[in-house]
């Protein structure tokens, strides 16, 4: 079956993760008031829900782009992902929190990229891009990108709500009531 591939796969990427990057990234989240997301197309739809996450973990975060998302300050934090490191707006983006004194944390699969020049990435993932098939993955476009982002994030919500001792109904109840 044709899902098994993309198991494999997703097998594969994970023994690339390094315990230290996540790690590295709750420290990141936790060492911050505010923690504001950007990215675009499916990447950025992963970041979304990240948001939402430690949004219902009890963390003050934001989605750019939104209407009720506020400026950011020095003392914020910036997750970006890009799997090409080539999005115009995620490195405009980049640029700008730099020029303010904001943090970045940078999630990507390219260490030429542009992204990568402005930062070293916290994440660098092997997987496809728009621009390019990669070798250790056979799905279109940057799929294992987006999936191991999704990945990535559930698995530094487990870990911090571990650490917060949040338990599923204490997360619940910071759920979005309005359905």
């Amino acid at each position: 079956m044709k899902a098994q591939l993309i198991i494999n796969e997703l097998n594969q990427s994970v023994k690339t993760l390094s315990d230290d990057d996540i790690i590295d990234l709750i420290q990141k989240i936790q060492q911050h008031k505010r923690i504001f997301v950007y990215g675009t197309g499916r990447s950025g739809l992963m970041l979304k829900a990240f948001a939402m996450r430690l949004m219902q973990l009890g963390l003050n975060s934001f989605v750019v782009g939104e209407t009720t998302t506020p400026s950011v300050q020095k003392g914020d934090l910036l997750i970006l992902a890009s799997a090409s490191g080539e999005t115009e707006s995620v490195n405009i983006m980049a640029k700008s929190a730099r020029n303010q004194g904001i943090d970045l944390a940078i999630i990507c699969a390219s260490d030429t990229s542009t992204l990568a020049k402005l930062q070293t990435p916290n994440i660098l993932l092997q997987s496809g891009t728009k621009f390019n098939q990669s070798q250790v993955s056979q799905q279109p476009l940057g799929s294992l990108f987006e999936q191991m982002l999704l990945i990535i994030f559930d698995t530094v919500i487990l870990v911090m709500s571990r650490e917060q001792n949040e338990s599923n109904n204490d997360m619940a109840k910071r759920h979005a009531s309005l359905e």
